[in-house]
């Protein structure tokens, strides 16, 4: 019998609770934990804006009396702190609304801006 095996190379993955974490759903919803919020500055609201051709959302900490303002709310479980927005119109303008909900594996802070590449998630299902 030949033995060929593959290395696993990823290790063992960080808690969501240590890192920054989102994820977009079907419905346009976009959640943040508080890692996320917090490397934002831990704003009320955010704009959001899109690189069409890298498929890259881009999320900036934003005053509520902006019209581009998104409201980060409260999610529902009771003992987050986490955060979401309700951007469907969003999703809707640049048809990027996904088909189930997915995590974006590489999302990190350049110059004030969350980035968020479409093109770095994986599918979040639940078993």
């Amino acid at each position: 019998m030949e033995y060929n095996p593959e290395e696993f190379e990823d290790g063992q993955p960080v808690e969501t609770g240590k890192r920054i974490h989102l994820t977009i759903n079907r419905h346009g919803k976009i959640f943040f934990n508080f890692r996320a919020i917090e490397a934002l500055g831990v704003p009320d609201g955010v704009t959001l804006l899109y690189d069409r051709r890298k498929s890259i959302i881009g999320v900036k900490p934003t005053p509520l009396n902006r019209t581009s303002a998104f409201k980060l709310r409260s999610k529902d479980a009771a003992n987050s702190r986490g955060r979401e927005i309700s951007a469907r119109n969003f999703c809707r303008r640049f048809s990027n609304c996904p088909d189930e909900t997915l995590a974006f594996t590489e999302a990190k802070v350049t110059d004030g801006i969350l980035i968020l590449d479409l093109n770095e998630v994986r599918s979040v299902r639940k078993a």
